[in-house]
């Protein structure tokens, strides 16, 4: 499939040993600015930083300029989360139905995967429980209009840079671009994700806890254009899951004396996750990723476990009721038979 979003040239010219040298120097400079400041007293924005990483990073996937296109929306539907938190919840769930509908139409250009990695932070802000450091101390992001802000300019530094140097550790690896998708197939994706990530929403933002806001990324990651695939993507997310939260459980009991340590870790399995969802199975990516969003979001070791209970049970929750949805659109799809598209 040829790319329309700006796709990095693959080069067959150089030789393997140099190919492996750029892309480990590349990768080195994305994580290095991470570890850095989990290192300091900027710690929280160690974390904001990681967040603006992941669209960006799956973005380069499809070609630079869809890289930074998510560096800089990313920021931005993060910050209007943040000014909704003190409405009311059907403001919010409105707010989350609109990022479920783009990206379920985004699909026709094969930006869905980008979209999946950017609308749930929005989840998070809306939601969850997000904070920010700045001089005079940590603070929840939506504190005051500063550290609103201070939240937007870390998550597009933490894009900018993932666009600009994981672009050359990108174009040493072969991968295929995210397909796109029929018109008439996303615009029931749309409908779907829409129609889950608000309905959830509002029941979170009215009655659950804030870890709640894992149930809406669970159903960013399993909702899928196509049926089957949606399916398959259920139990391996369930099994990739369970797996992952332990395997940061063990890092935390192992090295929650070394927090720079932690961090690099959680990087590399970003950018092996990243590689995975794309090259082997969902299980895989699922495995990666998980540990990596968990060891980098969430606090001490206590912290780490409630993040691993609350992750596990708001996956199997999210999943089973995309499974619901997804069953009863199905049917509806074969009984009435789309027309042949061109």
């Amino acid at each position: 499939m040829t790319s329309t979003t700006g796709a990095i040239p693959q080069s067959s010219t150089e030789k393997p040993d140099t190919r492996i040298a750029v892309a480990a120097l590349a990768a080195i400079l994305v994580l290095a600015p991470i570890v850095v400041l989990d290192l300091s007293s900027w710690k929280s924005n160690g974390s904001l930083w990681y967040l603006g990483m992941l669209p960006a990073l799956m973005g380069l996937f499809a070609g630079r300029r869809l890289a930074f296109a998510a560096a800089a929306l990313t920021p931005v539907i993060v910050g209007i989360s943040l000014l909704l938190r003190d409405l009311p919840p059907v403001v919010g769930a409105a707010y989350m139905l609109l990022l479920g509908v783009a990206t379920g139409l985004s699909a026709r250009r094969g930006w869905h995967v980008m979209m999946s990695f950017a609308a749930p932070l929005a989840a998070l802000a809306l939601i969850g429980d997000m904070h920010v450091a700045l001089p005079s101390g940590r603070y929840s992001a939506d504190a005051s209009p500063e550290s609103i802000l201070m939240v937007m300019v870390v998550l597009l530094l933490g894009g900018v840079w993932t666009a600009t140097f994981g672009a050359f550790a990108i174009n040493k690896v072969h991968v295929t671009p995210p397909e796109a998708v029929p018109n008439r197939t996303s615009m029931y994706f749309a409908a779907a994700m829409g129609g889950l990530v608000a309905l959830t929403s509002f029941i979170a933002l009215t009655w659950l806890p804030p870890n709640s806001w894992w149930i809406v990324l669970t159903m960013y990651v399993v909702v899928q254009p196509y049926y089957a695939s949606a399916i398959t993507r259920v139990s391996q997310r369930v099994v990739g899951t369970l797996v992952g939260s332990t395997a940061a459980a063990v890092v935390v009991v192992a090295f929650h004396h070394l927090p720079g340590l932690i961090a690099a870790l959680a990087a590399v399995l970003t950018i092996l996750a990243a590689w995975a969802n794309l090259r082997l199975p969902y299980w895989v990516f699922v495995t990666f990723l998980t540990p990596a969003v968990v060891l980098q979001t969430a606090g001490g070791t206590h912290d780490v476990a409630q993040a691993i209970a609350d992750r596990a049970l708001y996956t199997l929750v999210g999943s089973g009721l995309a499974i619901v949805v997804m069953a009863g659109g199905h049917k509806y799809l074969v009984r009435h038979p789309r027309p042949q598209e061109t």
